[in-house]
């Protein structure tokens, strides 16, 4: 009789992932129901290996453990696994691990979590979501992975191992009809097309209505933050003699739907600072409430969005990738290589009125290549090891525009301003009132190429003790193009105006000097290169089979590079932590419980802080932070198909020291506005909570006829997280808990499943993410808000 449980092998796991095991029949011998174990194999520490063998903390959700689960997206992961927030912000994929993560304002920032699709690298968070479908597995790494994954895992990494051909001819398909009118199908064929030679076609379609109701000015209404896409994905296996295999991959997405879109959380400081909208920094808000308020404005939290301009989401998304593996005698070799693009494009508003007042767009236009090559010993000797070196080269065309209709009074005063201090020469001001002003343009190119080379070995000091050690030597150019101007539409340039500031425009490197409001168009100031050494060193010991403790000490790193779509010409600089972990896992009471436990400590330096300022994303430096964390889960199998698991994740994740100008609390008569200095020492991490709970109570039967039913109740809860730096109240979301719940049943020979599910079935109602619009813009927070209670039924069909 089927037991799921979710085990996530002390692997280092700090927390139990929940990989189908079984459980033990009443008259079954042990013996038998160990051979049953369906152990999941990882290759999270870039070797294939027992989940419960990978000393680091990994949750690997199986395919099974992901239909059980109910879970479509990456997003859907982030409830599952301990430590992990995961949110879809304007098609990005948002991923925050144990409080280490990138808050994304506009297009072409880069993620503090490193993402991969069978082994490459992606760049773009754009490209993340497309990834997951017909997939055979998801592991998700917690904590920086500086060593074996490189840039850009300072949070940790997430692998995405999608379906491979079998040896004989299978098929699987889905069909899940839900509310809001959901349709998914998704389904794949494979298996041997001629000797040594195997395939596997995947695709799947979405359609589904929005969980948002745009209300127009003539009270029609239109669908928004739903779901139109299509993806398929083509693998062909051909051996290559007796010791090599050659993969080849195509993937393919497309979206084209309304699911960028932006719900009402706050009037930021206008709530948190009494008579704020009166103080220097509050009065360049009210040309934009001046047209705002003149029409239907959006509630908070309302799924009634009161809008004006057209909403759209276009997405493309495909890449190719080629892999050989090569046993050389007793060694591994694998070449891997890849070639990817992702174009994006979007628009949607932020002041949510009925009134035309912004307008909102993004798009990406990206291409990456990728090559890696790594060389394993034997894992079966006392001393083995793998190394490996590793290639990337991207380039960024950004483009984020954000139009506003209320510019004509604060260019005039900002004008004014100018010429009383005697930067601007004496002239008539007038700027006729016009739907054409202004655009701001925070667009630009970014490049990017990065080589590394790395190492990872572990000795058998003894049968129970295990020494683990490693490094990595990343190198990095990176150089751009900023184009961060003000527009008259269509294309009329406003600002920089070079006839009174002639080097805000320029081709030089190095000549830029960005006119008194920061605009400027120009070369960033480089190349620039970055260099970081990584290492790790651990401990395993093994006391029995059934208990494993780790100690582990490593480096991770994240990347300096340019801010593009901003006035930033200089490089921020790279952020760096070290990380000091203390696992155990264990198994008691002859295998009907089982538990996951780790402690760590993170010392976090230079973080990378992006906030808006002055209307522009800015990215700063900033002193360090410190994360105390411990992550505990069980699993208990009571008998006669129950179980019962409980998880806990504790985060104490502050700054300890540095200083970060906050633009908009009010400063001081005597400083200018904007000005004020705050102490960050003491304030939490963004989306980093205290305290993230959960359980889940599973019961697996037999039918009469040798079916099998499954009904499980989940339920996650977190305590409050902040979404700025800053910490303040009108930016953040308090504590809330997600209630799940399926019922299944599959035929006893397996081959037809049906289920009934509900997902946030007390419709709670939740930020996921939220970002200043910016301080002319009204200086509000906006952002994502989770699903609204959904629920269905799925009908299944293998062979």
């Amino acid at each position: 009789m089927k037991t799921a449980i979710g085990l996530a092998g002390l692997a280092g796991a700090t927390i139990v992932s929940p990989v189908p095991l079984y459980a033990q029949d009443a008259g079954q011998s042990a013996e038998t129901a160990d051979a049953q174990d369906n152990v999941i194999v990882v290759t999270a520490t870039r070797r294939e290996g027992e989940l419960q063998d990978a000393p680091l903390a990994v949750t690997a959700l199986s395919d099974e453990v992901l239909q059980e689960r109910s879970i479509a997206t990456v997003e859907d992961v982030g409830a599952i696994a301990p430590g992990v927030q995961i949110a879809r912000y304007q098609g990005d994929t948002s991923i925050f691990i144990r409080g280490i993560g990138t808050p994304t304002i506009i297009a072409g920032n880069d993620s503090s979590t490193a993402a991969y699709l069978n082994g490459t690298f992606l760049s773009r968070a754009a490209a993340i979501g497309p990834a997951f479908f017909d997939v055979e597995r998801i592991e998700v790494l917690r904590g920086p992975q500086g060593t074996l994954y490189g840039r850009n895992a300072t949070g940790g990494a997430v692998n995405i191992v999608t379906k491979r051909p079998g040896e004989t001819l299978e098929a699987d398909a889905r069909l899940t009809v839900g509310n809001y009118d959901l349709v998914r199908f998704s389904g794949g064929l494979g298996g041997p097309l001629a000797e040594g030679l195997h395939a596997r076609i995947a695709m799947q379609a979405e359609e589904r209505d929005g969980y948002a109701t745009l209300i127009r000015p003539d009270d029609s209404t239109q669908d928004a933050d739903d779901a139109g896409n299509i993806a398929a994905r083509l693998t062909i296996e051909a051996d290559i003699g007796s010791s090599a295999m050659l993969t080849l991959t195509g993937d393919y997405f497309e979206a084209d739907d309304r699911a960028n879109t932006f719900y009402f959380a706050s009037a930021g400081y206008g709530e948190e600072v009494p008579n704020w909208y009166q103080s220097r920094e509050g009065q360049q808000t009210l040309p934009y409430f001046a047209i705002k308020n003149a029409g239907r404005v959006t509630a908070r939290k309302s799924r009634d969005l009161y809008a004006d301009v057209p909403y759209f989401n276009e997405v493309e998304v495909w890449g190719v990738t080629g892999q050989m593996d090569w046993d050389i005698g007793d060694y591994a070799l694998q070449l891997l290589s890849s070639y990817r693009e992702t174009t994006t494009s979007s628009q949607n508003e932020f002041d949510l009125s009925d009134t035309f007042n912004t307008r909102v767009g993004r798009a990406e236009d990206h291409w990456q290549f990728t090559a890696d090559a790594q060389i394993t010993s034997p894992a079966s000797d006392a001393f083995s090891w793998i190394a490996g070196v590793s290639y990337f080269r991207e380039d960024n065309l950004i483009d984020n525009d954000v139009f506003g209709d209320f510019w004509e009074p604060i260019l005039i005063q900002g004008l004014t301003d100018l010429q009383a201090a005697g930067v601007l020469p004496p002239f008539p001001v007038v700027i006729p009132q016009t739907t054409a002003c202004c655009n701001i343009q925070l667009s630009g190119q970014q490049e990017t190429e990065a080589i590394a080379v790395f190492a990872d070995a572990q000795l058998a000091l003894s049968d129970s003790l295990t020494l683990r050690a490693g490094g990595r030597y990343s190198w990095e150019e990176r150089d751009g193009a900023q184009r961060f101007e003000l527009l008259i539409e269509p294309d009329i340039r406003f600002a920089p105006e070079v006839a009174f500031f002639p080097n805000a425009v320029t081709d030089q490197r190095g000549q830029a000097v960005p006119d008194p409001f920061g605009f400027v168009v120009a070369p960033v100031n480089g190349p620039t290169t970055f260099e970081a050494f990584t290492p790790k060193i651990g401990l395993d010991f093994t006391p029995s089979d059934d208990l494993l403790v780790y100690a582990t000490i490593q480096r991770g790193f994240k990347s300096g590079g340019y801010n593009i779509g901003s006035s930033q010409l200089d490089p921020f600089e790279p952020e760096k932590i070290w990380s000091y972990e203390l696992g155990l896992k264990g198994s008691l009471l002859e295998g009907a419980l089982d538990f996951s436990s780790a402690v760590f400590f993170y010392d976090y330096t230079n973080l990378q802080a992006q906030d808006s300022v002055a209307n522009q994303p800015i990215i700063r430096n900033v002193g360090a932070a410190e994360i105390l964390g411990f992550e505990f889960e069980s699993v208990a199998r009571l008998g006669a198909g129950f179980r019962v698991e409980a998880n806990a994740t504790y985060l104490h994740a502050t700054f300890t020291e540095g200083e970060l100008t906050e633009p908009l609390r009010p400063a001081p008569a005597n400083q200018p506005p904007g000005s004020l200095l705050r102490d960050l020492d003491g304030l939490r991490l963004p989306r980093a909570p205290e305290w993230k709970l959960g359980g889940a109570i599973q019961w697996d039967g037999e039918t009469g006829n040798g079916g099998e039913l499954l009904a499980r109740l989940s339920y996650v809860w977190q305590s409050e997280i902040y979404f700025t730096i800053f910490n303040i109240e009108a930016a953040s979301e308090p504590s809330y808990g997600v209630l799940d719940a399926r019922l299944g049943y599959t035929t006893p020979n397996g081959r037809w499943s049906f289920a009934a599910f509900g997902k946030n079935l007390t419709d709670e109602t939740y930020f996921t993410n939220q970002i200043l619009t910016g301080t002319v813009y009204g200086a509000e927070f906006v952002g994502p808000l989770g699903p609204p209670r959904t629920y269905g039924v799925e009908i299944g069909f293998n062979f």
